[in-house]
């Protein structure tokens, strides 16, 4: 076992070579965090950001050898793989085997098994969904302040799915827990109450965009969190590929092999959307039409990567007691959100007294 915060290493990054892996190298590093180990299932194909310790050895999520000798002497382990139900519980157990905390941009607590690790976190802490979404989406409403009343959050844009992102997404329409067309009213789920909204425009995003109703187990918690009457929680894609596949499965999946090949669709959809074109992120919430917040961003994963860099800075920092959390519960979400304001992948975070249609966008620029 290593010896937990004065081990040598500050953290080790499982799934360095992948998009959101490179995200949270590039950000540790930018934030003079140090040492970084990187972890590789096979030599990457262009070279990590300068700076970072390559392991020498190739790490496959399914080695839990290989892992083990990896997390050795790590303060931190953050996991950037996936999808959820593939890597399951496998970094976390040893991560904190080996004395490590960990984050991870996957929300865990979605697996229907408990975690194996359970009496570690007397010891360690755990991170879990530090990602877009779950993770900043549910942690920026509480900088709105004054909550109560009926919040409405708006995620999207114009994203790559990589295959693992692609597959979480889609095996979450093939299951319960998030609900299409629902909202929280009342303290309770409404299931049917909203529509998908199709080729409209809306504050903030460029273009016309697909608004889908979702309710995850994300929004649920921020409605608790907060007290609020009701949550309105919209997944938004601008493009015209990616909106063709959803509309194909908005009916439902079942769990299985359809669930894999609609997410192979997806990620090639986004890919296709993305031909010439830049891709971009948006958040919004709007808190009664009278206080809201736009964070706009590069690209999906260097937001999920940013989110989890700065999840594993706040555990370096000693600010996380022993046990297991939701980035989205975070402590001081401004002073969280005050970092990663200046991080690369953050083109602008603007908080908005009055509707956020107030303040004027040009279309096409962010």
């Amino acid at each position: 076992m290593n010896r937990g915060r004065t081990a040598t290493v500050a953290v080790g990054v499982v799934g360095a070579a992948g998009a959101v892996g490179r995200a949270v190298v590039e950000e540790l590093l930018r934030l003079g965090v140090g040492p970084v180990r990187a972890a590789v299932r096979r030599p990457p194909g262009r070279a990590l950001p300068s700076g970072a310790e390559l392991w020498p050895d190739p790490v496959d999520v399914t080695d839990a050898r290989a892992l083990a000798a990896f997390c050795a002497d790590c303060r931190v382990v953050v996991n950037a793989t996936g999808p959820v139900r593939a890597v399951g519980h496998r970094v976390a157990r040893a991560a904190l085997a080996a004395g490590s905390d960990l984050v991870d941009v996957n929300d865990t607590a979605e697996l229907p098994e408990p975690p194996p690790y359970e009496r570690l976190l007397r010891w360690r802490t755990v991170v879990i969904g530090a990602g877009l979404m779950p993770g900043l989406a549910g942690l920026l409403p509480g900088v709105l302040g004054g909550m109560g009343g009926a919040l409405t959050v708006r995620v999207g844009g114009l994203p790559h799915f990589p295959p693992a992102a692609a597959r979480d997404f889609m095996d979450r329409l093939a299951r319960p827990g998030g609900e299409v067309t629902a909202v929280w009213r009342g303290g309770r789920r409404v299931p049917g109450a909203l529509a998908v909204e199709r080729d409209i425009r809306l504050p903030h995003f460029p273009g016309a965009v697909t608004a889908i109703p979702y309710l995850t187990e994300e929004a649920v918690g921020v409605a608790r969190r907060y007290g609020l009457d009701e949550v309105r929680w919209y997944t938004v894609f601008g493009g015209e590929a990616t909106r063709a596949v959803l509309d194909r499965y908005r009916a439902g999946l079942t769990p299985g092999p359809a669930v894999e090949v609609a997410a192979s669709e997806l990620s090639r959809a986004t890919l296709t959307d993305l031909a010439g074109r830049a891709p971009y992120q948006v958040v919004t919430c709007e808190l009664d039409g009278r206080r809201g917040l736009v964070l706009t961003g590069t690209d999906s994963s260097a937001l999920t990567g940013t989110a989890a860099a700065h999840a594993a800075l706040t555990l370096l920092d000693g600010d996380l007691p022993p046990g297991q959390l939701h980035f989205a519960d975070l402590p001081d979400p401004g002073h969280v959100l005050r970092r990663i304001a200046e991080a690369p992948a953050v083109r602008e975070l603007l908080l908005i007294d009055g509707p956020l249609a107030d303040l004027p966008v040009e279309e096409g620029i962010l």
